[in-house]
This record gives structure tokens, C-alpha cells and sequence, in this order.
């Protein structure tokens, strides 16, 4: 009966054990960035750059007059770039007019050919250079 209970004892030592993970990290730390965005060959005069580090939600950075500034995750960064004009009507109601991104969509989303090294003492003079869509 002893070796018996001892068994039970060691087998659910070992499904605790190897049931346990290490928590879950943070987000990586933040450092300051700052830089420019070219829109067309020209300072873009508004819109937005996410800093996308995986697994974590985006930082989003103001442009204005073509400049951008602010803190982002350290790491590899994928950037978006959006400059939103008016699009098509709503479907559901044509008074509304949506708003759609007029950059080229290699410079947004999953397929974004823009990225950033961020380490920890951050990054200044990034530039990004887009073009609308065709």
C-alpha cells in the first residue's frame, strides 16, 4: 500500500510540475522615437505610424506637418502608415461618408514593408518614405 500511494504521490508531483508555466511577460519597455514621414516626396500632413512589436497592441504616433514623435515598445517594430481621406458613402446610410486609408497598402498591415529597430535608448531620425495608392 505504501508504494502504492507513493506512486500517486510522484505522478501527481509530476502533472503539477509540468502543468506549471512561467507567467505570462509584460510588454517589452518603452523608448523615445521620433522621426519624419514622406508622403508622395513630400512631408505628410497628417495621419498616424503604429509601431507593432507581436503580441502586443500597437503604439500609435500623431504625424503633423511630416514629423512624429513619442514612445514605443523596444524590439523589432512592423510600422503602419495611414493618412485617411474621404471614401465611398456607408453602405447603410449614404449621408455618411467613410474614411479609408490612402496609402499604398505595402506600407500598412500585416504585409507593411516598413520596420524599426527600437532598443532601449530608442530611436531618433527614423524616416519613412510612402506613396498613396494608384
Amino acid at each position: 500500500m505504501k508504494k502504492f500511494v507513493t506512486a500517486i504521490l510522484f505522478a501527481a508531483s509530476i502533472v503539477f510540475v509540468s502543468g506549471c508555466k512561467d507567467e505570462p511577460k509584460g510588454p517589452p519597455p518603452l523608448a523615445k522615437v521620433s522621426g519624419t514621414v514622406t508622403m508622395d516626396g513630400k512631408p505628410m500632413p497628417t495621419g498616424q505610424v503604429n509601431f507593432n512589436v507581436a503580441g502586443h497592441p500597437p503604439r500609435t504616433l500623431e504625424v503633423k506637418d511630416g514629423a512624429f514623435s513619442g514612445e514605443v515598445y523596444t524590439g523589432k517594430n512592423r510600422i503602419d502608415v495611414y493618412f485617411e481621406k474621404d471614401g465611398p458613402p456607408h453602405p447603410m446610410d449614404p449621408k455618411i461618408i467613410q474614411k479609408v486609408n490612402a496609402i499604398a497598402e505595402k506600407f500598412s498591415g500585416a504585409t507593411s514593408t516598413l520596420s524599426a529597430d527600437v532598443t532601449a535608448s530608442g530611436a531618433n531620425d527614423l524616416k519613412f518614405d510612402v506613396t498613396t495608392k494608384k
